[in-house]
């Protein structure tokens, strides 16, 4: 398992796209920065880092979207470049070599995960500076508990695409499905709230949301509990992986 892990991210690194996509952060990090820092000299007030990481923490969107790119491609690349033959001949089982594949994308998403809060507090750090952090406690709670949803919903939907790369041969098509209807899902889950219809709660995007569940804060909808949104964001997790394990090791690589 181990040595297919190390191969998985050996295959990674080496692409062009993973240099790109660091470079993307490092460079929509800073343009964030820049600009928290031009607003806050035009208003003649003073930011600090919590306050910037705070700000950048509401874009965390866009990590899900490189996750969702490597999870959507994962599987299907292999069939796409016919390289799943050379993976299959391994002694390993197809079971083991999936569950590499999936491992090293949950690794992926966090190094993207942390990457982005890395480049964040370096820019943070350099045009902020640390003063001023007295007091905040409660925002440096905010900001945590931000990351950690936040990673819950790429968690998830990178799994979905992880689902959608072992049924498909496509890896665009997958990765691109995969970010239309996390897009989408989001919008028909605010929909349903706005709506007030009861079954909004078992949707994916309205259980990943642990913010909702601060103290003064109102779930989505009623009768929502954290162990609720456990079981529903596990149940979905089941269903995803199900999917994705029978559909690869079904799946006739002849051709």
């Amino acid at each position: 398992m181990l040595k297919l892990i190390q191969n998985e991210h050996m295959k990674w690194f080496h692409k062009r796209s993973t240099k790109i996509t660091f470079i993307t952060i490092g460079i929509l990090t800073l343009c964030m920065a820049l600009l928290v820092k031009k607003v806050s000299n035009s208003a003649g007030t003073e930011d600090n880092l919590l306050h910037f990481l705070s700000f950048s923490s509401g874009m965390l969107i866009l990590v899900q979207f490189f996750a969702l790119a490597v999870g959507g491609s994962m599987v299907a690349k292999e069939f796409e470049a016919g390289t799943i033959k050379l993976l299959l001949i391994r002694p390993a089982r197809r079971s083991t070599i999936l569950a590499s594949k999936y491992l090293t994308l949950i690794l992926i998403s966090l190094y993207y995960l942390l990457s982005y809060l890395l480049f964040s507090f370096v820019w943070g750090a350099l045009f902020f500076g640390f003063t001023s952090l007295e007091g905040d406690a409660q925002l440096l709670k905010n900001i945590t508990l931000t990351y950690d949803s936040a990673y819950m919903e790429t968690f998830m939907m990178m799994t979905f695409a992880f689902m959608l790369s072992s049924l498909f041969r496509n890896s665009a098509l997958a990765s691109s499905l995969a970010i239309v209807v996390s897009i989408g899902a989001k919008a028909v889950t605010a929909l349903v709230s706005e709506l007030g219809l009861w079954w909004g709660k078992f949707l994916l995007f309205a259980n990943t949301d642990f913010v909702q569940y601060m103290d003064g804060m109102k779930p989505l909808f009623d009768g929502m509990t954290i162990p609720f949104s456990i079981f529903i964001l596990v149940a979905h997790f089941a269903f995803f992986m199900g999917v994705a394990w029978v559909a690869f090791l079904k799946r006739d690589v002849a051709n």
